[in-house]
């Protein structure tokens, strides 16, 4: 039973994109055994984009299943924008997404699963472990560039990752992540600049104490020049080399940051901020907001 359980979830995720069949040699029993990364695209559906996501993990040795979800209207170019806009199926696909999650873990109990979600998907990400049940975690997620509002409160969503959240933001990125998601909106329904230009929101003073330390589990990275690169800001963080170099080692590491190699700035119990060691780093990253 549980394998015919394991085969039905497989083909789901198979064919996620409609008709595509680039899922299948990432879903081998192998790979699975060792884990499973749902990479979720944005508006436009599975593309070059979050293939090249893959192709960045799959280059820094990431073995374990990497099914790409599309989540949105698979109709063209009229879809991508009904994508941005549908709040209300948005969640409705984080449901959905935390049901195959939770499925593969019933399959394969104590394997690492993690989301990794770009520009809308990452709003996706964040919805599907909102919709995880309270005795089921991921173990973390990873947004790139997302579409999702800088205040949003990720208070639910981090509470069910194991090791936390991690936020990828270019402030370069304002077109898209700040003109454009004040005119149309983000993937949640709110309007305004997007986590992924300009992080999320800090939690204040009036914010509960419960707020507070969820958010001790946020790690925020903001690219530099170096790290961005030339060309589109909202695609660099797709890049298969920015991938290898900096995305994947959260999905290898067992507990974040990866290695304890970069220095952090955590809130204790109190809300008061704790030591931040000054480590040289390829990228600007602090875990949680600091209280201002």
């Amino acid at each position: 039973m549980r394998c015919l359980a394991w085969m039905v979830l497989a083909a789901s995720l198979a064919s996620a994109g409609g008709c595509n069949t680039s899922n299948q040699k990432f879903l081998t029993d192998e790979r699975l055994a060792n884990g499973l990364v749902i990479i979720l695209p944005g508006i436009e559906g599975e593309s070059r984009l979050n293939r090249n996501i893959r192709q960045g993990m799959v280059s820094a040795g990431v073995y374990r299943g990497m099914p790409i979800y599309s989540w949105g209207r698979p109709i063209p170019l009229a879809g991508m924008f009904l994508n941005q806009v549908d709040f209300l199926g948005n969640r409705l696909a984080g449901i959905g997404i935390a049901k195959m999650v939770t499925d593969y873990q019933d399959s394969h109990p104590g394997r690492p699963v993690y989301l990794v979600g770009h520009s809308g998907g990452g709003g996706v990400a964040v919805f599907a472990a909102e919709a995880m049940p309270q005795d089921r975690q991921l173990d973390g997620l990873i947004l790139l560039s997302a579409s999702i509002s800088s205040p949003y409160n990720l208070s639910k969503a981090l509470s069910r990752c194991r090791n936390g959240i991690v936020n990828f933001y270019n402030k370069e990125d304002a077109m898209l992540l700040g003109l454009g998601t004040t005119v149309v909106g983000n993937v949640d329904g709110g309007h305004g600049p997007s986590a992924g230009l300009v992080g999320f929101a800090k939690p204040g003073p009036k914010d509960s104490e419960e707020k507070r330390f969820a958010y001790t589990k946020l790690f925020q990275v903001q690219l530099t020049p170096t790290m961005a690169g030339h060309g589109d800001p909202h695609t660099a963080v797709t890049r298969t080399s920015f991938v290898a170099a900096h995305v994947a080692p959260w999905v290898r590491a067992g507990s974040w940051p990866p290695g304890g190699r970069v220095g952090t700035a955590r809130l204790n119990r109190r809300g008061r901020k704790a030591t931040c060691p000054s480590r040289r780093a390829a990228f600007i990253i602090c875990a949680a907001h600091r209280p201002t």
